[in-house]
């Protein structure tokens, strides 16, 4: 399938939902370029986002993300792509503001413990908990941080996308489908 000119999807939700492994499929399936806003973070900023998240925490973090989702929007308008976007990212009010004003924004809405599980298998290879989790009760700041950043998304996104334990495969077609609709829709209205 070919994307329209100068389409861009841009896919939101929390740690470990599956956006950069989906985004890299699907853009491989629409023929244009991926975008992992961590990725671009890291190249702009010369340092990962843990590394910025680590030396000045939010503030710093959000200041560099936000700078990585204007270079992505200032890229030609008829460049189509497939961006995914960190799981704080609906901490950030700008660059979300930057992103809906950028493309179709589609919200992988994971279960909750799916997400958490996920999270502390990764904590146990990397030998420490994510920085926003590190407290006397992780799984309820978790379970509060889920609850927030879920609402956010949901109402931000112009698309919301049930995962579960869904494959990358499904849900690329469940995206694609999707355009394809609306492209029909919009070419007979």
């Amino acid at each position: 399938m070919r994307m329209s000119q100068g389409k861009r999807i841009i896919l939101l939700g929390m740690k470990h939902t599956g956006k950069s492994t989906l985004g890299a499929l699907l853009a491989d399936r629409l023929g244009v370029p991926f975008y992992d806003t961590d990725t671009v973070i890291a190249e702009l900023a010369g340092k990962t986002p843990r590394e910025l998240y680590d030396e000045g925490g939010a503030p710093l973090m959000a200041l560099h993300e936000t700078g990585a989702c204007r270079h992505l929007a200032a890229l030609p308008r008829d460049t189509g792509m497939v961006i995914a976007t960190g799981g704080g990212i609906s901490d950030n009010e700008e660059a979300l503001g930057i992103l809906k004003k950028t493309g179709l924004c589609v919200f992988l809405d994971t279960p909750e413990d799916i997400i958490f599980g996920r999270i502390m298998a990764s904590a146990r290879r990397d030998g420490r908990l994510p920085r926003f989790l590190e407290g006397p009760d992780p799984r309820e700041i978790f379970h509060e941080l889920f609850a927030h950043r879920s609402r956010t998304y949901a109402t931000m996104a112009d698309v919301r996308i049930a995962t579960g334990s869904r494959k990358p495969d499904e849900l690329a077609k469940e995206i694609t489908d999707y355009i394809e609709h609306e492209q029909r829709t919009h070419i007979h209205s």
